[in-house]
């Protein structure tokens, strides 16, 4: 009877020690949630659900990109951006990179990823859709 109690009460504590340790886990991914939210990544639709915003995507691109196989078609984006809009340049170009995308030239890039709704992300998103062109097609054999 008192092996019982005994094992009991180490199911009990058992528990508590799990009880506690969802408490901490549930708090961090209240902060995490938090903190996401409030830098614009994500955005709660509904009681339980979450939408990734289209900064939360740029964030991720390399995440994004490293699942897709190439399909065949090779992608080129030519692009001119005004000196005027240096950083956003700067900041295309790192973005071409987590693409996937290799220069070619200063401002002709290549790659053989399908990731045109995510090149068309990243455009938006630096507002340069009157500044680059994507291409889209077969290599000749």
């Amino acid at each position: 009877m008192l092996s019982d109690i005994a094992e009991l009460a180490n199911w009990v504590g058992d528990l508590v020690v799990q009880r506690r340790q969802l408490e901490k886990l549930r708090q961090k991914s209240d902060r995490i949630f938090r903190y996401l939210t409030d830098k614009g990544y994500v955005r709660a639709v509904g009681a339980h659900k979450v939408r990734v915003t289209d900064a939360g995507k740029i964030k991720i691109l390399h995440e994004l990109v490293k699942r897709r196989k190439p399909d065949g078609q090779m992608r080129i984006i030519i692009f001119d951006i005004p000196e005027t809009m240096r950083s956003q340049r700067n900041a295309f170009r790192r973005h071409l990179v987590s693409l996937g995308f290799t220069m070619e030239q200063q401002s002709v890039w290549v790659s053989r990823l399908p990731c045109d709704d995510l090149v068309r992300l990243v455009v938006d998103y630096h507002g340069l859709g009157k500044f680059v062109s994507l291409i889209v097609g077969r290599l000749a054999p």
